[in-house]
């Protein structure tokens, strides 16, 4: 916008007053949608401890024996590719509109959605992963199949055709909390 100015009724000066925002408008909600989501990686200590000391129990009697070069090339290298593997591993969840989806990376290729049509029931839940599932990673029990990563909570899917997914989390509260807020499930 141009503005005229005082001292000369032919010259004009530019009014840059138009791109300053005007404080009172009304602010529209955003078109973001709210959405849960969680990627947990297997780096617990105790873990990596025993992969450590694992390491060392094959190194040394290598070493002490005299065994050939490649004998300690190969003990080494199955150790450290042991380590990458667990290293890189992660269970990502997101939960949002569409459904739930999981991924394992290193295991599964692709993201793995679950539409909320097929879905029966969802909530959190504590479980005993040894007893339930016998342990962690991509395991299958009597209460069908689990992806967890470690502690004692999941996220706990029944699909209308019968098949359970349990899919493990560190923050069961706000997974609780991000259920009980969906549309889908009031």
């Amino acid at each position: 916008m141009l503005k005229h100015h005082p001292d000369n009724k032919s010259r004009y000066e530019f009014d840059e007053s138009i791109f300053t925002p005007n404080e009172e408008r009304v602010k529209l909600p955003s078109p973001v949608e709210e959405v849960y989501h969680e990627q947990q990686a297997f780096d617990q200590i105790w873990l990596w401890a025993i992969l450590g000391i694992e390491l060392l129990v094959i190194l040394i009697p290598l070493v002490l024996t005299g065994q050939p070069w490649w004998t300690f090339v190969l003990g080494v290298g199955v150790m450290v590719m042991t380590m990458a593997l667990l290293g890189s591993m992660k269970l990502t969840t997101s939960i949002d509109s569409t459904g739930v989806q999981y991924k394992m990376s290193v295991f599964h290729w692709k993201t793995h959605t679950i539409p909320w049509e097929d879905i029966d029931q969802i909530y959190v839940r504590k479980y005993a992963p040894i007893s339930e599932y016998g342990g962690w990673g991509i395991r299958y029990g009597r209460g069908g199949r689990a992806l967890n990563v470690r502690g004692n909570y999941g996220i706990q899917i029944v699909k209308k055709d019968g098949k359970r997914l349990l899919l493990g989390t560190q923050t069961p509260e706000e997974a609780a909390l991000y259920l009980s807020k969906h549309p889908l499930l009031v």
